[in-house]
């Protein structure tokens, strides 16, 4: 269900070689038809791309969901999504005026509530803080979105320990830690919930130059289906979504920086 809002809020982007964006250098050798440098590949014209969320209305009236990094890019697009099917939604972020400015552009538009929650997802205390207060101004959130998380291109070689650490505590333990605190509350509540981790595909495979999100992104989906099999009987589903690039503001400056 959660997979039509990705199709929905996700824009078109050209994909090169491991889905890089067009236009940015990778670093293989692959054939010229799956190089950075190709167009649009061929076959795109036939898997065009869904304009509008793949659910009816109201799909979701009456439920809560509490989305992590929801000020800005994907987080945003999938509150508003969530929202125009009839979610209330809480969003959460360090940057409590961005949140704000988000909630008040996503609910003037849908008419339907979204609140703005400040937290910092690698301190286990302002988690806490953060849970306690969906809770109270909204109630046990229905959907659960592991959005929030921080990456750098960087040879491995060059990192710290300090650069490990700074993705390491946003995507990985963060996510464990807003996870844990939220499944906590709803085992007390005798409440079920739907979780979602954003992750990516190189989850899986593996990838250079992104060693400490690729692992920490490796660490979330072990999370989720260890969560499902031991959590499940408690009325709680864990799913995983590997994005491929999207266009957001953050990724348009960065190539035109580069």
């Amino acid at each position: 269900m959660m997979a039509a809002l990705i199709s929905a809020v996700g824009r078109r982007a050209t994909l090169g070689v491991r889905g890089a964006p067009s236009g940015i250098r990778v670093f293989s050798h692959g054939t010229p038809a799956l190089s950075s440098e190709s167009k649009e590949a061929p076959q795109a014209k036939f898997y065009p791309v869904l304009p509008n969320v793949m659910l009816p209305p109201d799909t979701f009236k009456g439920k809560v969901a509490l989305i992590t990094g929801g000020g800005t890019g994907l987080g945003k697009g999938m509150t508003t999504a969530l929202s125009r099917l009839g979610a209330e939604c809480v969003i959460s972020s360090r940057k409590f005026d961005v949140l704000k400015a988000t909630a008040a552009e996503i609910s003037s538009e849908t008419g339907n509530k979204v609140h703005p929650v400040q937290c910092d997802i690698r301190d286990p205390e302002s988690v806490k803080k953060a849970v306690a207060e969906v809770i109270k101004v909204a109630g046990h959130p229905n959907v659960v979105i592991n959005n929030a998380a921080g990456n750098f291109i960087s040879p491995s070689e060059r990192l710290s320990a300090n650069a490990w650490r700074t993705i390491t505590d946003i995507v990985l333990n963060g996510t464990a830690y807003v996870t844990l605190e939220v499944g906590k509350e709803l085992i007390k509540a005798g409440k079920g919930a739907a979780f979602l981790a954003i992750t990516t595909i190189y989850a899986e495979s593996g990838s250079g130059f992104v060693v400490p999100s690729a692992s920490a992104k490796a660490g979330v989906e072990a999370l989720c289906t260890s969560l499902a099999a031991e959590w499940g009987r408690y009325g709680m589903r864990f799913n995983i979504i590997q994005p491929g690039p999207i266009k957001t503001k953050v990724r348009e400056l960065w190539k035109i920086e580069n």
